[in-house]
């Protein structure tokens, strides 16, 4: 049994990612890589019975440490290694609407968590939908328009 790791990326290909040594580079790339992970589970599900997850992992670089979603895999089985290289091959281009709705959701909480911290607002200020912190359950293959008309941000 040998464990491989293959890099997917932080974001689907055509998007831009967080910008290493930016000073909010932390929480948007760890925002983007959970986002992305979620969005590769949705499309891509691990077979089961399979020896693969998604991971995300950081990697050191000159300007401080970055992210990425990768897929760990036994080379060994070849469904796992399948999986990986099938997923290399298919990485989506473009954030489904889904995951565009998550991250909006999930920025709109970070500020409005650190409004409540400095004390700008008071948490029964903050929107019913987001004091529990957890994002709405989405239903699939909606387009974003449907999302925001049954989940307004």
């Amino acid at each position: 049994m040998s464990t491989q790791i293959m890099n997917i990326g932080p974001v689907p290909t055509d998007e831009s990612a967080a910008q290493v040594g930016r000073p909010d580079y932390d929480e948007q790339s760890l925002r983007q890589c959970q986002v992305f992970k979620q969005m590769l589970e949705r499309l891509h599900p691990v077979p089961t019975d399979c020896s693969a997850a998604l991971v995300i992992k950081s990697f050191p670089h000159d300007f401080g440490s970055y992210r990425e979603v990768c897929v760990r895999y036994d080379d060994s089985d070849p469904v796992a290694t399948d999986y990986a290289y099938g997923l290399e091959n298919n990485t989506p281009v473009q954030w489904d609407a889904a995951a565009r709705y998550q991250l909006i959701w999930l920025e709109r909480l970070s500020v409005l968590n650190s409004a409540v911290r400095a004390g700008e607002m008071s948490l029964a200020d903050v929107p019913e939908t987001y004091r529990t912190g957890r994002l709405p359950e989405l239903p699939a293959n909606q387009s974003f328009s449907d999302l925001l008309a049954a989940f307004p941000l």
